[in-house]
């Protein structure tokens, strides 16, 4: 593969990127006994890829359809010129729990009022004016081709580490309770 750079946006280049990212996660152990992910382009066919996308789940937070619960990064011409790209929780896509009539803030309220003022400390994470929507928080993360891996890498290894347990139980709430 020729070296990323500026200049030169490649549809196949951003993949490999965001694939060695995924595989830099998948060394982990964490990692290993109960993550997922997935590098996919965006819109989805039939339309042709505008960026690439790496997500991040776990296999019972409902992203069978990539419409779940993820931690989320893209990777498109704005981002790869800008040097910096968007790093996201997003708390399903649809206004409900998919497949159940449990409304998303259920989940994401609990959620939300558990990390918020952790999240809030670190640096560079803003969060939306509506906090119990699908994408509560997002941070825009710099980097360069060269560490472009380890980066992305570092930054999601630390949102599921220090954000997992609590989706994990405020979705298994949500579920109890409405179950």
């Amino acid at each position: 593969m020729p070296v990323a750079t500026k200049s030169n946006y490649d549809i196949d280049q951003a993949i490999a990127l965001l694939d060695e990212a995924a595989a830099r996660l998948t060394e982990n152990d964490w990692f290993r006994k109960d993550w997922l992910f997935s590098v996919h382009g965006y819109p989805y066919p039939p339309a042709a890829p505008e960026s690439v996308t790496l997500h991040v789940f776990r296999p019972h937070w409902f992203n069978q359809d990539k419409q779940g619960i993820h931690f989320e990064t893209s990777l498109g011409e704005k981002q790869w010129k800008s040097g910096k790209i968007p790093i996201a929780l997003h708390i399903f896509h649809t206004a409900e729990v998919p497949g159940t009539k449990i409304k998303r803030k259920v989940v994401t309220k609990p959620f939300i009022d558990s990390c918020h003022k952790k999240i809030s400390t670190w640096p560079g994470y803003e969060f939306r004016a509506g906090l119990l929507g699908c994408q509560p928080f997002t941070k825009m993360l710099a980097f360069d081709f060269e560490s472009f891996d380890s980066v992305v890498a570092s930054e999601i290894s630390r949102l599921c580490i220090e954000l997992g347990p609590a989706l994990d139980k405020s979705l298994a709430a949500a579920l109890k309770k409405n179950g």
